[in-house]
């Protein structure tokens, strides 16, 4: 058994007991992905990925709404300080907010992972404030 397909087996059995609301996508190419919405209107992902003569690497992401355009979340993003690599990709309409760990660098589960990077990101969005349009 290679690396991915132990971590995959590791959140298999810790999502099952924890979090069995993730979905895995049966299709993705680059390695293992879930999906799971949560009780409002984000959505969240968490892939496994290893390209050719690269680390493994884990990563957490969330969809905002296009309403989070209206917020200072990119100077947030920008000053925060985290031991994880974080993203912030801007659509038309949406925002994806993700966390990114090389498996070198990983200290705690696949779960463990998700779990601070999540309350990471969320500490994030709730920093963000309102500004006003004029």
């Amino acid at each position: 058994m290679n690396l991915i397909h132990y971590y995959r087996e590791q959140f298999l059995e810790l999502k099952s007991q924890f979090e069995p609301n993730w979905e895995e996508e049966p299709f993705y190419q680059f390695g293992y992905r879930w999906n799971a919405f949560t009780a409002n209107m984000y959505k969240e992902f968490f892939q496994m990925t290893q390209m050719q003569n690269e680390p493994l690497c884990l990563m957490y992401a969330i969809e905002l709404p296009e309403i989070y355009k209206n917020t200072n979340i990119s100077e947030v993003v920008k000053r925060v300080s985290s031991s994880y690599e974080l993203s912030m990709y801007v659509f038309s309409e949406k925002i994806l907010l993700t966390s990114c760990i090389s498996i070198e660098n990983l200290q705690q589960t696949s779960l463990g992972f998700l779990n601070q990077a999540r309350g990471e990101i969320i500490d994030l969005v709730f920093s963000a404030i309102q500004l006003n349009k004029g």
